[in-house]
Formats: C-alpha cells, sequence, structure tokens
C-alpha cells in the first residue's frame, strides 16, 4: 500500500507539472480561441444581460416553444459561461489547488481500479496501455460529446481531449510502475 500512495503523490506531481506547462505555454490563446472586438463593451454587455456566475444558453428554454423556436432560427445562438463577475486574478491559487486535488482524486481512482485489474495485467506496458485506453475513452466520450451535442468548437475541444489523453498516459507511465501483481510465493512441501 505505501508503495501504492508514493505512486499516487508522484503522478499527482508530475501531472501538475505537465498541465502547468501544457495549458501555459499551449498556443489555445492565440490559434483555437476566438477574439473579441472589444473586450471592455463586451464585458459591460455581459454583466448587464448575465447578472450571475454560471452558464446560459440564449435564446432561453423558460419561454413558450414557439417563441424558443423562432429566436434559436433567427440566432444568434450561444453558450455562455460567467466565470467571475467580479473579475479574478489571472493567477488563481485557490484554482491551482483546487485542480491539484482533482488530479489527486482522479489518480487515487485510477490507482483503485488498476489494482483490481492488475492481476490480468502483468507486464508494465499492458498497465499503461489499459490507463491510456480509459484516458483515450474519457477523451473522446466527453470532449468530443461537448463538441457534438452542445456545439463547442472542435478545434478547442480536441485540443482539450488531447490533454486528457496525454494526462492518462502520465498517469499510466507512473503508476504503472507502482502498481504490480503481487508474486505469489510457492508454499514449502
Amino acid at each position: 500500500m505505501k508503495r501504492t500512495a508514493l505512486g499516487v503523490i508522484l503522478a499527482s506531481i508530475v501531472l501538475f507539472a505537465w498541465g502547468f506547462l501544457y495549458w501555459g505555454f499551449g498556443p489555445y490563446r492565440t490559434m483555437i480561441w476566438k477574439q473579441s472586438t472589444d473586450d471592455v463593451a463586451v464585458g459591460k454587455a455581459l454583466l448587464e444581460y448575465f447578472p450571475q456566475n454560471g452558464t446560459y444558453f440564449v435564446p432561453n428554454f423558460n419561454q413558450d416553444p414557439e417563441t424558443a423556436q423562432t429566436l434559436y432560427e433567427a440566432g444568434p445562438v450561444a453558450f455562455v459561461h460567467m466565470l467571475s463577475i467580479n473579475g479574478s486574478s489571472m493567477a488563481n491559487f485557490p484554482l491551482m489547488i483546487k485542480g491539484f486535488i482533482l488530479n489527486l482524486v482522479v489518480i487515487v481512482l485510477i490507482a483503485v481500479l488498476l489494482r483490481q485489474v492488475c492481476s490480468a495485467l502483468p507486464r508494465y506496458k499492458d498497465r499503461v496501455k489499459f490507463v491510456a485506453l480509459m484516458g483515450l475513452t474519457a477523451a473522446i466520450f466527453i470532449n468530443c460529446g461537448d463538441a457534438v451535442w452542445w456545439q463547442i468548437d472542435w478545434s478547442w475541444k480536441l485540443y482539450q481531449a488531447f490533454y486528457s489523453f496525454s494526462a492518462f498516459v502520465v498517469m499510466g507511465l507512473i503508476l504503472a510502475k507502482f502498481i504490480e501483481p503481487e508474486i505469489k510465493q510457492d508454499s514449502p512441501s
């Protein structure tokens, strides 16, 4: 169990560093995200029409179906996430702590699952492939699902999907070293 705990801690630290590099230096801000024509004016309009933190869908569905259909067809149709109506620091330390805790929880869950199937995966590379396949499955289902069902831009969701998959690969590479099948000793005759 100590070996598993050490693997979980190491994987949490390495994954946090990988996330820092991927999100801190990635091209998504300039190559994937679109830019508004006037951030100040858009900010004022957002506050006026979206007064609380939360997720909004425009046109909203809290009106009669005929009006909603007319507005939907006329456009624009938007999915708006209000993250901080009062502003926040770009270097959000509490968010980093929450992210680290999230990583830790996911890594613990993967470690539990890997321990459950470990005897069927005696080789290191098989355990890594198992965790990577979990990550690929989750990345496709969640991120591509967002692109399909919520029409979130494919380039953004594929960028997120690649990170999700790569995070599972990082976790698998580390956890598979620390979580191995138990070698059964032959009992003396």
